[in-house]
């Protein structure tokens, strides 16, 4: 008996990871240096027509006996809405440069047969075209992304695309769609021109692919109050010269610039790995730091008020497929090795929000890295669908700025770090940090130094797993799901975390935070009004750098409008002066401007408006002291509509034109 129960206690140790060793890592939040938020967008998907992605997957008919919504998965639908998925891309991919979209418009029943030549060469009915995806977006709650057909479709093709599901004129293409049942436009914003130019969307140079952009972009209208976000097709991975030739020839176009990196080890399945295997994707995935931090450091010689947004739409891991499985359908299983994995890379954008305003794991259900796996009427969520799950707190929150001394993660002759890590405040005042051990073996001691954040109550929530190669199936759906975590303490407003090995730990942390005023200035012998230089343009498409123009006029206004002695077109205008802030505390400001605009206060942009586009709002935060800071506002006008206000709102001051009577000049 004896030795039965040292049996049973030696099956049941082995099934966890032996901890070998208690590292220690030391992490600092301030959260007094709060400057960009973590856009929304950054918690993306990605829905193409490949394998059981669409068929099976999220469309099943509405005659199905699985519960749906107008033919749609209900079950896969509420998931998705529990991680409040933002933005969802379609239709590809590869298969969006040989989608031709009228192909998907009309009755079911009488829409034409299409080979899928990309992933199996399968018969498709085009069941699942563009009425069901904006349904399935609706459903959702999240916003569409389409993108584009520039490899093998024509200029007037995207343009009547747009115009199908934006337009609220009369016309051929919008009766066609009333015909077919929706008299109003959609209104769709994201777009993207062509995917992977530089491989199966056409084998393109990158200098060409900028004319194309340039040349189908010119014909995406927009239309009525509906304003195109348009994403060019970027780097894939380490091909810096694509950025710079795409942003130095196609910058001022695009709105976005896509990058697309996988972690791939294709030798493999999903869950047949060991220690090797998991290092080996730590690695890559963590090489994500680098190419955002390089790409982006080209976009900045280019685009240094940072107005076009790199948008990671495909990343994630790339296995070899599930045994049986067609191998073009990239179906495969999903691990806690890919749990930590996508926790890293949402850590790395939220760090690098900035530039990184949208991201799309590849994809959501039944391909590669993928949320949900469905079979017949069932449906599992996969640890990577926890790690959503458990970041979703930092959508649109505020990036706290994280520095971190850590120890390593050492095998074979290896070496990363063992610990990464993000943070936001919401608009409620708390704090989440999102922590993640990589090693297998080690408990991980994570002190976090919280500055300027009063800490008081404390909970959190761990997903961890004996087993690296720890998954769902249908069998066991909850072998890996998220559970509260409580080992951590705190102490003279120090955080003590202990980080059990391969784990993904998000704390939230209510407290006061002691915001870092910016420091007023002291004027003598201030006067109202405030100093603008002017300048007449050639043809332009963004703010100039004005540092290197000498102005064709100079003068002093009372407020922030425009000369009496602008041109119609193509010009630009530079204000600078002082504004007085009556009392301390967190002020937001606002430029509604047609075409571009931005906002400074003590030289940091504030608002970033630039580009070529009609009347649209932006917004952004800064915690002032009471007196004068310096303020800039810079204008362009290229063509068309003129429009350009500055407002604020603050502390006891409700939103308004920022009035006269704040402006000040030395001048």
């Amino acid at each position: 008996m004896k030795k039965m129960f040292l049996l049973v206690l030696l099956l049941a140790v082995s099934q966890f990871p032996v901890k070998a060793q208690t590292n220690e890592s030391t992490v600092t939040l301030d959260a007094s240096a709060q400057e960009y938020k973590i856009d929304k967008n950054i918690y993306g998907q990605f829905a193409e027509d490949l394998g059981h992605l669409i068929y099976g997957g999220i469309w099943v008919g509405p005659e199905s006996s699985i519960p749906n919504i107008d033919g749609i998965r209900k079950d896969v639908v509420d998931a998705l809405r529990e991680i409040r998925v933002p933005v969802l891309r379609w239709p590809g991919g590869c298969f969006a440069d040989l989608y031709h979209w009228m192909d998907g418009i009309g009755p079911r029943d009488k829409r034409p047969e299409t080979i899928n030549t990309n992933w199996g060469g399968v018969t498709d009915d085009n069941g699942f075209g563009t009425a069901e995806f904006l349904q399935l977006c609706k459903l959702v709650g999240c916003a569409p992304y389409f993108t584009g057909n520039v490899g093998s479709g024509t200029v007037k093709e995207l343009s009547q695309w747009v115009e199908y599901v934006n337009s609220d004129n009369i016309s051929t293409i919008t009766k066609l769609r009333e015909k077919y049942g929706r008299a109003k436009p959609w209104g769709v914003k994201y777009w993207g021109l062509g995917n992977e130019s530089w491989g199966c969307g056409g084998h393109m140079m990158p200098e060409y692919y900028a004319d194309q952009v340039r040349r189908y972009g010119t014909y995406m209208h927009n239309y009525g109050n509906y304003r195109l976000f348009k994403i060019a097709s970027g780097p894939n991975g380490d091909n810096y010269l694509w950025t710079s030739v795409l942003m130095g020839d196609a910058g001022p176009y695009i709105d976005g610039l896509s990058l697309h990196y996988y972690a791939s080890a294709t030798q493999h399945t999903a869950a047949d790995f060991d220690e090797s295997g998991w290092f080996d994707i730590m690695k890559k995935s963590l090489k994500m730091n680098e190419l955002i931090t390089k790409h982006s450091a080209i976009m900045d010689k280019y685009d240094p008020l940072k107005r076009v947004a790199l948008v990671v739409d495909e990343w994630g891991t790339w296995y070899k497929v599930e045994p049986g499985t067609n191998p073009h359908f990239l179906y495969q299983q999903n691990t806690m090795r890919d749990a930590v994995a996508a926790a890293c890379n949402l850590n790395i954008f939220n760090n690098h929000c900035d530039r990184v305003r949208m991201a799309c794991i590849a994809q959501v259900v039944n391909v590669l890295q993928s949320m949900i796996l469905t079979k017949g009427d069932k449906m599992i969520l996969t640890p990577t669908y926890y790690v959503f799950d458990l970041y979703k707190v930092h959508q649109d929150a505020m990036m706290v700025p994280v520095q971190v001394r850590l120890s390593n993660y050492e095998f074979d002759g290896g070496t990363l770090p063992a610990i990464n890590c993000s943070a936001s405040i919401d608009s409620t005042g708390m704090m989440h940090i999102s922590l993640v051990n990589i090693d297998p073996d080690s408990t991980e001691n994570v002190a976090v130094d919280l500055k300027a954040f009063e800490a008081d109550k404390i909970s959190g929530k761990i997903l961890t797993a004996g087993k690296m190669n720890a998954h769902n199936t249908f069998e066991n759906p909850n072998a890996v799901k998220p559970v509260r975590f409580a080992d951590f303490k705190l102490k003279d407003n120090n955080l003590e975390v202990d980080m059990p090995p391969m784990s993904v730990v998000t704390l939230a942390v209510n407290g006061t935070i002691r915001m870092k005023a910016g420091t007023a200035i002291e004027l003598k012998n201030p006067g109202h009004g405030i100093a603008y230089d002017y300048y007449e343009l050639g043809e332009a498409e963004r703010l100039p750098g004005f540092s290197a123009l000498s102005p064709d006029s100079s003068g002093m206004l009372d407020s922030l409008v425009l000369p009496k002695e602008v041109r119609e077109d193509n010009f630009a205008v530079r204000y600078e002066g002082f504004i007085r802030i009556p009392q301390s505390g967190l002020y937001t400001f606002y430029t509604n401007s047609d075409d571009g605009s931005a906002l400074l206060i003590d030289g940091r942009v504030v608002v970033n408006n630039d580009g070529r586009h009609a009347p649209e709002e932006r917004s952004g935060y800064a915690e002032l002291s009471a007196g004068y800071h310096r303020i800039e506002v810079m204008y362009f006008q290229a063509t068309g509509g003129m429009e350009m206000s500055a407002s604020i709102k603050g502390p006891n001051l409700k939103k308004q034109i920022i009035p006269a009577g704040m402006l000040f000049t030395t001048h």
